[in-house]
């Protein structure tokens, strides 16, 4: 499966609120995982709390690769939460392992951070971006 494939997955997963893949679709060296070292936890809290979260649009602009196992997404995404809509840029750390791609972390910029076209966003974005935060 392709990076961008792996995404593609991922993203469906989460709209159709298959929880149990979105989780084991992250790295095992994930920040996220320190959070929910649990699945059944985590597919508990999903439904719960993150059902009313809809990815409405995303694509994924470009990508980087880091090393032969690693590369950035970057992408773009619209989700809604209620009534209220946002908008932003994430770029992805996948990581490919035996069992193929797999989410490790991820770093956001709103539409505060960068106000420029979709298509002219780069990479250089978020590495000049402070604070770096990556969850």
């Amino acid at each position: 499966m392709t990076p961008l494939q792996f995404l593609n997955k991922r993203f469906s997963a989460l709209m159709s609120g298959d929880y149990g893949f979105v989780y084991d679709s992250y790295h095992c060296d994930a920040p996220f995982i320190r959070q929910f070292h649990d699945r059944k936890d985590y597919i508990d809290f999903a439904r719960q709390h993150l059902a009313s979260i809809v990815v409405t649009d995303w694509r994924c602009l470009r990508h980087r690769i880091i090393d032969e196992k690693q590369q950035e997404s970057l992408l773009v995404m619209n989700i809604t939460v209620g009534e209220r809509t946002q908008f932003f840029y994430e770029l992805a750390l996948l990581i490919e392992t035996g069992s193929g791609w797999r989410y490790h972390s991820a770093q956001k910029l709103g539409v505060d951070d960068y106000t420029g076209s979709p298509d002219l966003i780069d990479f250089s974005h978020f590495d000049t971006a402070t604070p770096k935060i990556r969850f």
